[in-house]
């Protein structure tokens, strides 16, 4: 009972690390990166205005997700793609992936017509369907579950989505200093909704038995933001 108790512990330890380091991330990139445009980080929105730094920016808080891949498939090897829930199985998952799929692209198309800025459409496309669809899943909803597999559903659904939703803290405060209101407002009105929304990513994930439906749906929810440019 000891051993399992300590097992348990250091699991959450590695898991919360993991959360840890990739915040530590974004506030290198926010305090470190050379301010551009208007003193602040580039907004996806403008990042027609500086694609190479724009590109930098996505790629800094992306690289803890991508090494954690590399490593993964290196140590699983065969195993890797059953592990982490890389397969795409069954009618109604394919059926599903196909619907959200053809969603983006028809997004994407309606707004390449409609909109002035093609590249910034074309560059949130990929940024939220490489950088924060399958980034934000592949380490929450597949790497932070995968460690935490042995403890009880409420750890399991619950730490690794609380996590997740205090990743988006600096966001909310839009890159800037975090003050005391920002931190209770963000507890108060922000935190249970993104944990929620990470809890039903991680059951659609399990349920479905591939992480590319919740990377999908994400992807989709995140990017119709361009419908706003």
């Amino acid at each position: 009972m000891k051993t399992k108790k300590i097992g348990k512990s250091l699991l959450l330890g590695i898991l919360l690390t993991l959360a840890v380091c990739r915040t530590d991330f974004l506030i290198i990139m926010m305090y470190l990166w050379p301010k551009a445009l208007d003193g602040s980080l580039i907004p996806v929105r403008r990042a027609s205005e500086d694609l190479p730094a724009a590109f930098m920016q996505g790629l800094i808080p992306f690289l803890l997700p991508l090494g954690l891949f590399v490593l993964f498939a290196l140590f699983l090897k065969k195993d890797f793609p059953a592990r982490l829930y890389l397969g795409l199985r069954g009618k109604w998952q394919r059926a599903a992936a196909l619907v959200l799929g053809a969603a983006i692209l028809g997004l994407t198309g309606y707004c390449l017509i409609v909109k002035e800025d093609k590249a910034a459409v074309i560059w949130s496309l990929f940024y939220y369907l490489v950088f924060i669809g399958f980034g934000e899943e592949f380490l929450c909803r597949d790497v932070c579950t995968d460690f935490l597999r042995e403890t009880s559903p409420p750890v399991r659904y619950l730490v690794p989505n609380l996590c997740f939703a205090m990743l988006h803290l600096f966001a909310r405060t839009g890159w800037g200093a975090v003050t005391g209101g920002d931190l209770l407002r963000f507890l108060t009105a922000d935190l249970a909704g993104l944990a929620v929304s990470g809890c039903l990513f991680q059951l659609l994930k399990e349920k479905s038995g591939s992480l590319w439906l919740p990377v999908l749906l994400h992807a989709l929810m995140d990017y119709s933001v361009v419908l706003t440019y």
